[in-house]
């Protein structure tokens, strides 16, 4: 109970400066929209806050994801969701936002294991069929999620959807499927590389 008022309470201190620190990343398209929900929570209008930072973090937009997953926390203009938090959180950390990933971390001490593989196993569905629609960041952030976000990486799924993530030239996975690829036996390598071609030739035909 003691830790989880420090939590909040840490929140509220720099709830507001997150909130529009996270704005100089913004779309210009949603520039307008995201600074209108940054008032309303300064105007303390958390239901409009809420309502408006989901519609961005819909969009994908990581600033409006992280504030959502705040607002989860501290049941502000939504009842307290932590699995609900973790979800945005670990969404606004695969699309690149700072300080996120602390986010993530903090939520882990108020779920349960199980919660925890529940969101993964939702986000993995999702960018699965984004992946298998031709989406590139999608097989990366699989990677991230099989091997980060579950309580028990798995490691073959990491590789395969890593491997397609770099056979289109992506940057970002290298160092990550080296690592999976320490994970893992030379026969299990040989199976996920085939795998992964199969994917990808489903995917690109």
């Amino acid at each position: 109970m003691i830790r989880l008022r420090l939590f909040l309470f840490l929140i509220f201190l720099f709830f507001s400066s997150l909130a529009i620190a996270g704005s100089h990343s913004i779309n210009s398209n949603f520039e307008e929209e995201f600074e209108a929900a940054v008032v309303n929570i300064q105007e303390k209008k958390y239901l409009e806050a809420v309502k408006g930072f989901r519609a961005l973090a819909k969009e994908g937009l990581p600033a409006a994801q992280f504030n959502l997953s705040l607002l989860n926390v501290s049941g502000l203009g939504t009842p307290k969701n932590f699995k609900e938090a973790l979800y945005w959180s670990w969404y606004a950390h695969l699309n690149g936002h700072e300080t996120a990933l602390d986010q993530v971390t903090q939520v882990y001490e108020f779920i349960t294991e199980d919660l925890r593989n529940d969101v993964a196993n939702q986000i993995i569905e999702e960018l699965i069929e984004a992946a298998n629609s031709g989406d590139q960041m999608s097989a990366f952030k699989l990677g991230q999620t099989y091997t980060e976000l579950l309580v028990t990486p798995d490691y073959q799924s990491a590789y395969v959807w890593l491997s397609i993530a770099q056979a289109y030239g992506l940057e970002e996975p290298s160092k990550l499927l080296k690592e999976t690829a320490k994970q893992l036996t030379l026969e299990d390598i040989l199976v996920q590389q085939n795998e992964a071609a199969d994917k990808f030739l489903k995917i690109n035909p």
